[in-house]
């Protein structure tokens, strides 16, 4: 294979995938909701990309498919109480024209509050405690030795 065909199918492979991302909040400063639960917010982002602006072609780029996915998640982690928040797409037809009216890059996000399982909150109390003892080891830490004597 010669090295732009190579370099094309490398392309044409990049450019045929999705990515999603996950991010989930679970440090409240020890507030909780109006139930005294506490609560995380799971943002999803994906990345996918429409054939001719309009026509799905690769990742979940419609509002559906997201939140399909984000509950699934949340459900199989034994989650419960789930809440919408936000959600948004964009489709990027105008970047690049007129590639991009024929493969067309699509951002999708879905923003939910939920409440997780009693074994995700004792994970996440456990994290946040250890964050605690790492902030407060590197506050009493002798750090002189980082500041320069004055000339």
């Amino acid at each position: 294979m010669k090295p732009t065909s190579r370099a094309l199918a490398a392309l044409a492979l990049l450019l045929c995938t999705s990515c999603t991302f996950h991010t989930t909040a679970t440090r409240w400063n020890g507030l909780y909701d109006e139930d005294g639960k506490p609560v995380f917010v799971k943002t999803t982002t994906n990345v996918g990309f429409n054939l001719g602006v309009l026509l799905p072609l690769a990742g979940n780029v419609t509002i559906d498919a997201m939140i399909d996915e984000v509950t699934a998640e949340i459900a199989a982690q034994d989650g419960d109480r789930v809440r919408l928040v936000q959600t948004g797409s964009e489709n990027y037809w105008y970047g690049w024209s007129p590639f991009t009216w024929i493969l067309t890059p699509v951002v999708t996000e879905v923003v939910v509050e939920f409440e997780p399982s009693k074994e995700e909150i004792e994970k996440a109390k456990d994290e946040n405690a250890a964050l605690v003892r790492r902030q407060r080891r590197r506050m009493q830490a002798d750090n002189s030795h980082v500041i320069p004597d004055r000339r």
